[in-house]
């Protein structure tokens, strides 16, 4: 008996609960249509845009072309967009080269002692895994405990394209699976 009591009040509780939520959608929904009327009769009492005065004027920077309605843009009109482009980035100082560009990336850091061994490892674990042309399961793990060592490093990814070069020279068996690749 008090179980049916439970869910009954369980239910009654939800119903009111959605039943509330949905008072409450429908409230701002009347609420969005009312200011999107609003919005409506505003953009409607105000004057229509002046004509441009001469053939090539753009106006706010759309060409004539798509304000009489064509769909697609002439060279003329993107010459025009450019030029406007370029004249506002003048203007705004964006063209002009200063000593915020940034040169070239800092050359990383060297290898440590214990990453070196591991290229050295992984580069001889590579080498002999070319030299067979067959690379195992077994091959993969130990060029991965290399490589963790060198994180992403350049140097990590010259021993991988390596791998990749001769996979796509047909030089490389894999074993079957999605984890085949070190």
């Amino acid at each position: 008996m008090l179980g049916l009591a439970l869910a009954v009040g369980s239910g009654a509780g939800s119903y009111l609960a959605v039943s509330h939520g949905q008072e409450a959608q429908e409230k701002r929904f009347d609420q969005m249509a009312e200011e999107l009327q609003a919005l409506r009769k505003a953009v409607m009492a105000r004057p229509p845009a002046p004509a441009p005065s001469s053939g090539r004027a753009v106006a706010a920077g759309i060409p004539p072309t798509l304000q009489s309605g064509e769909a697609r843009l002439r060279p003329e009109d993107l010459d025009a967009i450019a030029a406007r482009m370029v004249t506002q980035l003048q203007q705004s100082g964006a063209l002009e080269s200063s000593a915020r560009e940034p040169g070239p990336p800092p050359p990383p850091a060297p290898l440590e002692p214990e990453q070196q061994q591991a290229l050295a490892r992984a580069n001889s674990l590579v080498d002999r895994v070319l030299s067979t042309g067959k690379l195992t399961m077994q091959d993969t793990q130990e060029i991965r405990r290399e490589m963790a060592l060198l994180k992403s490093r350049q140097e990590a990814e010259e021993v991988r394209r390596r791998i990749i070069v001769a996979l796509n020279k047909n030089q490389l068996d894999l074993p079957e699976g999605p984890e085949a690749l070190p």
